[in-house]
């Protein structure tokens, strides 16, 4: 849900900082899981990997326009 202040029309760095991507991640990693799969695989703009890395997630392959990163989760309720 986004909240006042960051609507679509709002520049990125207005929006960053606030724990939004967090809150996005953590509740898609959680269906995720509890829907049986087991690794999440992402192509990641470079500008983000430290956010993914924060998050847990791993690089698989740096080279190229757009590192891959993956995460293992845990399956079940």
């Amino acid at each position: 849900m986004l909240r006042r202040g960051c609507e679509p029309s709002r520049s990125r760095a207005e929006c960053q900082g606030k724990g939004y991507g967090r809150m996005l991640m953590t509740g898609l990693e959680k269906f995720a899981s509890q829907h049986g799969v087991e690794r999440l695989v992402v192509n990641a703009a470079r500008d983000a990997v430290g956010f993914y890395g924060a998050l847990g997630w791993s690089v698989v392959e740096a080279g190229g326009e757009n590192p891959v990163l993956t995460k293992e989760l845990r399956t079940g309720p």
